[in-house]
């Protein structure tokens, strides 16, 4: 039953592709010089992969199923300073389905995430690309303790994607390319709603890329001096103001959808150091009330000051344009509820939206323990 199944969706999905194809040429027809300009491809990736059983309880779930994608993508030509500086990489969106090996407590996974693919060969034939995206998804089952308590996946159906790929691509035209690739893509709500497990999903596959219009020529890059962001001057001085939410559940102590509001404050002082990079010190404040939670039923006393948490950290930012990310690694100068420990890493992904506003989405873990994903606005400085 379930191998029928699978072959009526990969007959659908390919049915789609061929489509697709089967209208580029109309499209390329078109004299559309928004099109050309923007050196538009779209993809199609079919692959075949399994569950990574990281906790006991999910080896119930261990299955083998497909995974179908479907991108729009940008492959950059140098009209930006940073294109040629990494080698051209691609830009787009992906839209992502698979069924989790049709286990009706799992559902199926919806999924949308932008991404980079970054090629690491100077050939323009054959290509080896590193794709990482970033998205939402949509999971049509969650836990219930009632009802569904065998899913520990995902305790909501609402979910952040990562995704990470390596891959070999080869062009067998100018517009047509096919390639193969091995992936990890990862699901969970960063503690938003627990139990929050999470889904790593392995998968291998093939995809086959086009372009819709004749690919635009690599404009070289520019020569640079790099001596120009030796200086401490304040052109190569950056301050960086944002203030993030979340909402987090914490199960284990007091039961399950309930949810504590979560307040950070985020301080980055940076020196640029080349074209792309920036490094300095950074500075958080949390107030995170399931702090507050735990050290009530923990029996333990505590004034509001208490639940602050500041921290001091190392600063790293890599900006691409206007889309930049910013690493932070460091400790906590003082936390009453000490149960995560005193070490943290932020990742901060960073959107500048005029010359001093810009949105933010920042995940704060532990050595790798996701414990919130809050999201926000800034003020930057220069």
């Amino acid at each position: 039953m379930k191998d029928s199944i699978y072959k009526k969706k990969v007959f659908i999905a390919f049915l789609l592709i061929s489509l697709i194809f089967s209208n580029i040429e109309i499209l390329s027809a078109k004299d559309n010089d928004s099109i050309s300009n923007r050196n538009i491809q779209i993809e199609f990736r079919a692959s075949y992969g399994f569950t990574v059983c990281h906790h006991p309880e999910m080896l119930y779930f261990r299955a083998h199923y497909p995974v179908f994608e479907l991108s729009v993508q940008q492959a950059t030509f140098g009209t930006k300073y940073w294109h040629a500086k990494v080698n051209y990489p691609a830009v787009g969106v992906t839209f992502l389905y698979t069924g989790l090996g049709e286990f009706k407590e799992l559902g199926h996974i919806y999924g949308i995430y932008p991404y980079m693919s970054f090629n690491f060969l100077k050939s323009r034939r054959n290509q080896l690309n590193l794709k990482l995206g970033v998205g939402a998804g949509y999971a049509t089952e969650c836990f219930d303790p009632k009802d569904n308590y065998k899913n520990t996946f995902l305790g909501d159906n609402f979910n952040a994607i990562l995704h990470l790929s390596l891959e070999y691509n080869r062009f067998i035209t100018n517009r047509l390319s096919l390639s193969a690739f091995v992936g990890l893509t990862h699901l969970s709500n960063g503690a938003r709603r627990v139990p929050n497990n999470g889904i790593n999903i392995a998968h291998a596959g093939l995809s086959t890329k086009y372009f819709i219009n004749k690919p635009k020529n690599r404009i070289p890059a520019q020569q640079s001096d790099n001596q120009q962001y030796k200086s401490w001057e304040r052109k190569n001085l950056s301050l960086y103001i944002a203030f993030t939410y979340a909402l987090k559940d914490i199960d284990e102590y007091a039961g399950y959808k309930k949810s504590w509001s979560v307040y950070s404050l985020q301080i980055n002082a940076l020196k640029r150091v080349s074209e792309m990079s920036k490094l300095g010190i950074g500075f958080d404040l949390d107030y995170d009330m399931t702090d507050a939670e735990i050290l009530k039923l923990d029996d333990v006393s505590y004034n509001s000051i208490e639940i602050f948490r500041p921290g001091i950290n190392i600063a790293y930012e890599l900006a691409f344009g206007s889309t930049s990310f910013i690493f932070n690694a460091g400790s906590h100068i003082y936390s009453k509820e000490d149960g995560a420990g005193y070490l943290y890493q932020k990742l901060c992904a960073k959107q500048n939206i005029c010359k001093h506003l810009f949105l933010t989405c920042v995940l704060t873990t532990h050595f790798g323990w996701a414990d919130f994903f809050t999201a926000g606005i800034g003020y930057k400085i220069n």
